[in-house]
């Protein structure tokens, strides 16, 4: 059996708010001595499309497709924020802590995912490859007890590009294998 390849459009965090995620992980472990594996500081990022997973490599035709759509994005930088810690697992079960955000905040995350959707679909891609259903987080712990839902101090910053990244499973390693800048299409009137 190779090695497994889990392609997908994603958003890189900056810097400056991975460090707060993973002071947050910190403060979450704190009195904690139950099973943890929190996502490393240079992988915390928030899915927009998985592409699907794939043994050994993933297939020419496949990053072809997808090379083409990503090349029809044409959206412009926008603001993101996530302000909720939570699990999504059973109560009684061993899951994942991601953070969340709420309306607004996490608004433009639906545009862009939709307009990668359409593009995808115009690219040549089959639609019942698309997984239907989206919701922005960001992993946080991979394997902790449930947490109870909480606001956390808002995590805000400006999204300006996409990534294409292929995600080495089992290696925590995320190779980029292409990026898409997100610009405005005004020209500014003091340019």
């Amino acid at each position: 059996m190779g090695a497994r390849h889990d392609l997908y459009w994603m958003l890189h965090l900056p810097q400056e708010v991975a460090q707060a995620i993973v002071l947050l992980q910190r403060r979450l472990n704190t009195s904690y001595r139950g099973p943890s594996k929190p996502m490393a500081a240079d992988r915390l990022h928030t899915t927009l499309v998985p592409l699907g997973s794939y043994e050994d490599r993933i297939p020419a035709e496949v990053l072809r497709v997808v090379h083409s759509a990503g090349a029809l994005v044409d959206e412009a930088p926008f603001r993101v924020c996530f302000d909720t810690l939570q699990s999504r697992s059973p109560r009684r079960d061993i899951g994942t802590v991601e953070l969340a955000g709420r309306g607004t905040g996490v608004q433009p995350l639906f545009r862009l995912r939709r307009q990668l959707v359409d593009a995808l679909i115009k690219a040549g891609w089959p639609s019942g490859w698309i997984r239907a259903s989206f919701y922005p987080h960001i992993t946080v712990d991979y394997r902790h007890e449930p947490v109870d839902m909480q606001r956390v101090t808002p995590l805000t910053w400006d999204v300006t590009e996409l990534l294409l990244v292929d995600s080495h499973y089992g290696q925590g390693r995320h190779e980029v294998l292409a990026s898409w800048p997100l610009q405005d299409r005004q020209p500014s009137l003091f340019a």
